[in-house]
């Protein structure tokens, strides 16, 4: 077993001895870290998104915006449109703000924002998203 564990050791010196040189690049969105859709809990299926909840929600906004007949631009404008899914006496589940039918779905938000402000990231880069598709 002894004779097993020095070659092993060796092979882990060296690994890390040479990966110490190595400058790791900045990693601008989460499909860029490297993970394989769905192997991740850090990562949403896509790898669009930090987690599969931030994204399940913008995926409900953006069902939510087209039902409404609203834009997708919604969620950032200062002023917003009066629509009956944010009538508080019609939808009980309306979010603290008023902005978002539900309270979940803003608390995605505020997640989302402190996230592309932390990574760097264009303030509608989920948007952009929508766009390019």
């Amino acid at each position: 077993m002894s004779n097993n564990i020095l070659p092993k050791s060796l092979v882990l010196a060296v690994a890390l001895a040479m990966a110490g040189g190595l400058h790791a690049a900045e990693l601008r969105t989460p499909a860029e870290l490297g993970y394989e859709v769905g192997m991740s809990g850090e990562v949403s299926y896509t790898g669009r998104f930090p987690n599969q909840a931030m994204e399940d929600q913008f995926n409900a906004y953006l069902a939510w915006v087209e039902q409404n007949g609203i834009s997708a631009e919604h969620a950032f404008v200062s002023r917003i449109q009066p629509l009956p899914s944010l009538d508080g006496a019609k939808n009980g589940n309306v979010s603290a703000t008023g902005r978002f039918p539900n309270q979940a779905m803003e608390e995605q938000f505020k997640a989302y924002l402190t996230w592309v402000e932390r990574e760097g990231l264009d303030r509608d880069f989920a948007l952009q998203l929508i766009s390019a598709n």
